[in-house]
């Protein structure tokens, strides 16, 4: 499933990650090589990153560790749906409310 994966870093850990020998970019640079997002973006301002990204249960898993671990923070995954999916979609969602007993 593609997530919308927002990423706050914390001042404290981005400052540490600022002085430290190869900075924040080698922790960045494996994260976009291993998850491969579509996109990618850093928030202007703030150590803050938005990526968009196809998902599985043991890579969301794996991207909060590395994230926990050098960002002391954790990601917030946000589900996306294709915007071509959701005619379909919404008509198959309305079909089963009007079908419920509520």
């Amino acid at each position: 499933m593609h997530y919308l994966v927002y990423i706050e870093v914390p001042a404290e850990a981005g400052t540490r990650l600022d002085f430290e020998e190869e900075g924040p970019g080698q922790i960045l640079g494996y994260m976009m090589n291993r998850f491969a997002p579509e996109a990618a973006y850093i928030q202007a301002g703030m150590r803050a990153v938005f990526m968009v990204a196809d998902l599985n249960e043991a890579q969301m898993t794996e991207l909060m560790l590395i994230v926990s671990k050098k960002f002391g923070t954790y990601p917030e995954f946000t589900a996306l749906i294709p915007a071509a999916a959701i005619p379909e979609m919404v008509g198959k969602a309305i079909e089963e409310v009007k079908k419920a007993q509520i």
